[in-house]
């Protein structure tokens, strides 16, 4: 398994704002940001693999965080035109998944088994199978870090990262739990 100085190195290279490594235990779970999930404020739930309910309850959300030895939590933010640009909004959130996929590659080199969990659901497909059959590409398939209850918005600054980068930016989060 690796070190983190070793996938640190790695890291490095990519276009991260920001990263921390923490224990897993310290992730904060609010069962209020997955009801948010079940009133379908974002409109994904239960349409994709990638959030409620497929993904479990968030009881299961927490042990399987929970079995990992380590976490880490990312960043990207770009710049909008104003905070009603949803192009913008849309070109960043694409952006930070593609980058999403380069952080998942370093990671499963070291730990096949990794955990990634990203933004507001996956859109790998332009329809998901999801109920009637398994994902297509279940590698690439990043659960909302919200639809496994994570609270980002508590956890970003409790662990030195910034929630908001200011005005006219829009950033997004990812979290890798993986063993070292």
């Amino acid at each position: 398994m690796a070190k983190q100085s070793e996938i640190e190195k790695e890291l490095t290279k990519l276009p991260i704002l920001e990263y921390v490594f923490f224990k897993p235990e310290e992730i904060i779970f609010s069962k209020e940001v997955r009801d948010l999930c079940q009133g379908n404020s974002c409109g994904m739930y239960n349409s994709t693999w990638a959030c409620p309910p497929a993904v479990g309850s968030v009881e299961s959300c927490i042990e399987k965080c929970q079995a990992y030895d380590k976490a880490m939590l990312f960043t990207t933010a770009t710049e909008v035109a104003n905070s009603f640009d949803m192009k913008g909004w849309l070109r960043a959130r694409v952006e930070h998944e593609a980058l999403t996929d380069q952080v998942a590659a370093v990671f499963r080199s070291y730990d096949e088994n990794a955990l990634i969990l990203s933004t507001e659901g996956c859109t790998v497909c332009k329809k998901c199978t999801y109920p009637d059959a398994p994902c297509r590409f279940p590698d690439r398939m990043y659960p909302a870090t919200e639809g496994y209850g994570i609270m980002v918005m508590q956890m970003a600054p409790a662990l030195n990262i910034s929630y908001n980068n200011g005005a006219n930016t829009v950033t997004y989060f990812s979290m890798v739990l993986f063993n070292e």
